[in-house]
This record gives C-alpha cells, structure tokens and sequence, in this order.
C-alpha cells in the first residue's frame, strides 16, 4: 500500500474556504492533510531529537505548510523553524512568511532582486518623511507594515497629510512606510504562482468612491496570462521566496511600465474563483505540489510544474468533489 504523505497545515481557520478546497484535493490526489492551529501545536525538544505533539497525540508530518500572519505569525514562525531544523520539509517557511508580511523586507528583497518595485521610505522620523515626500512629489501612499484587504492605506497629497500621518501613529514600534502613488486606472492584477510558476491572474478594480484595489467590494475579472506580467511575478515570489505567493502588479497608465506593489505569502482565492464561476486551480495545483514536495522535497522544487493554468475564455466549472470535508 502505498503511503499517504500527512500535510499538516499550520494555520487558523479565518481562511477556512480556501483550506478546505486545498485539502479535498490533497485526499483526493492521495495524500492526507490535517490543519493545527498554533495554540494547539505542542514541540518536544530533547537531546534525541525533536517531536510534535496536538490533542494529547503525537504527529508525524511529512511536510509542514505554513499559513500563518499578524496575531499568529511570530508563534508559527518559531514552530515552523523549529519543524525545519528538525528535518522536516517546510513550504512557506518562517523567514519566507516575514519576508511576506513584513511591507519594508518585502521591498528589500525586491531591489535587491532588481524586481520592478517603487522605492519606499520607512521609519518614524518626521522631518526626513517631509524632504523625501516634498522631493519626490505628491501623491504618496502609506500602508501598515502588516496588513491585509487593502485595510490602513491612505494617499497623502501634501506636508500637512503627512505630518498628521506621523502625528497619528501609535507608540514605538508603529512606523511610516511610504512609496509613490501609481496611476493605474485604480485597479492591479494578482498573479497566483505555485513553486514560482504562474497559475492564474486576477484583476481588481478599486470599488467606487476608493482607490484601493484590494479593498472589498471591489470589481474581479479574469486576467490574460501575458508573458512580461508572469515573468516579473515570478522572479518577485523567487526573491521573496515564497512557493505559494499572490504577487500584485500594476501597470503605470504614464510610462506603460509594469510595478511589483508586493508579494503575499498567504494569498487567498476561492471566494474570487468561485464569483467567477471558475474552480480555484491555484489551489488544486497547490495541492499537487505539496504532496509532490512531502513525498520528495528537493525533487520537487527542481522539477514540478503546474498541470493547468487559467486564462480568460477557458471555463473551468466547480468540480462536485469540492464539497464538504472536515478540516
């Protein structure tokens, strides 16, 4: 009998949907898959070695996949360092998850890369936010250092917008991080990659009255697989080195030029899928990968590619096999 690789994703269940489509098809291809919550994961760590322990059992995960941000990320990225340095396969790996979420590594990683980026200002001085936004000129926008959905952006148009921006954060360690306006129509495109190859694209169109194409509410579309858009997406999750990543891109309406706003290492799509009519084959392909990955790490790294990628005029239809599975 053949062995069914355990996948055990560390994670909580805000993203339920997402989950449950990722796990049917991990039991359907053969593997087995199980979600534990960080709170409820427990590491023995001794001289002879280290073991996981949940609900008064021990677990033997093949391969662990972190799903992990905000309240949870600390805490899971110490479990998932500790799973990789006692051996075990981990996709989306702790320092892969803070490179993610955290908005100034991200940037970082990106010109360093030579990703089409936008440069950024981070910190808290006040005086040194005012000379480089008067240097480089309005608008700018401001983001959370970790945030989701488009939540605490805001466009600043002049030196009273920014002073009032650093007057309004909270106490160290909250700080500015600040990167030009782009005009792109007020809308970007998501590329799903899976072990750094495209799968699908999304595009979003800011809801009426905003800008943030992110924000809910706002317009999804199916978006054409280009060649310069893939290849600037996948060398972004590379740099960042995500194996599940949504990278966002935008396309300058000035210049024509392509921009990487960021990488998400975390990045939900069911709900778009499913308003589209579509079977959310980011998943799915993720899916293959990971039992592919628990059965064979560094084999699969080297040589797994996607099955099935998305493109508008291409129906894929809800598969009935999606239906109701515990995780």
């Amino acid at each position: 009998m053949v062995h069914a690789p355990l996948i055990v994703l560390l994670g909580n269940d805000d993203d339920d949907d997402d989950h449950r489509v990722l796990f049917d098809e991990i039991r359907r291809i053969g593997g087995a898959a199980r979600r534990v919550h960080p709170d409820e994961l427990v590491i023995e760590v001794t001289a002879e070695g280290t073991r996981f322990h949940t609900g008064g059992a021990e677990l033997r995960p093949d391969l662990l996949f972190g799903w992990v941000y905000e309240d949870y990320l600390v805490l899971g990225m110490n479990q998932l360092e500790t799973a990789r340095l006692a051996g075990i396969p981990v996709v989306n790996s702790a320092m892969t998850l803070w490179q993610g979420q955290s908005k100034y590594l991200n940037s970082a990683l990106l010109h360093r890369a030579g990703i089409a980026h936008l440069p950024v200002l981070w910190g808290r001085d006040e005086e040194t936010l005012v000379s480089w936004t008067a240097r480089r000129g309005y608008p700018m926008v401001t983001k959370p250092m970790m945030s989701s959905r488009g939540r605490g952006m805001a466009c600043l148009t002049d030196e009273a917008a920014v002073r009032r921006h650093v007057a309004a954060l909270d106490p160290a360690p909250e700080q500015y991080y600040v990167q030009p306006f782009v005009p792109a129509g007020h809308r970007d495109t998501r590329v799903l990659c899976v072990n750094h190859r495209a799968v699908a694209a999304v595009t979003r169109t800011a809801p009426p009255g905003t800008w943030i194409s992110n924000a809910p509410g706002g317009g999804r579309s199916l978006a054409e697989l280009d060649r310069d858009v893939c290849e600037l997406a996948e060398r972004a999750a590379e740099a960042v080195g995500a194996l599940f990543a949504g990278v966002d891109v935008a396309r300058d309406e000035r210049t024509g030029d392509l921009r990487v706003y960021e990488v998400n290492t975390c990045p939900t799509c069911t709900a778009t899928f499913r308003e589209l009519g579509l079977d959310p084959v980011p998943l799915t392909e993720l899916a293959a990968f990971l039992v592919a990955a628990a059965r064979d790490f560094d084999e699969a790294r080297r040589h797994w590619r996607p099955s099935v990628t998305v493109r508008p005029g291409l129906t894929v239809r809800p598969d009935s096999r999606s239906s109701s599975t515990t995780i």
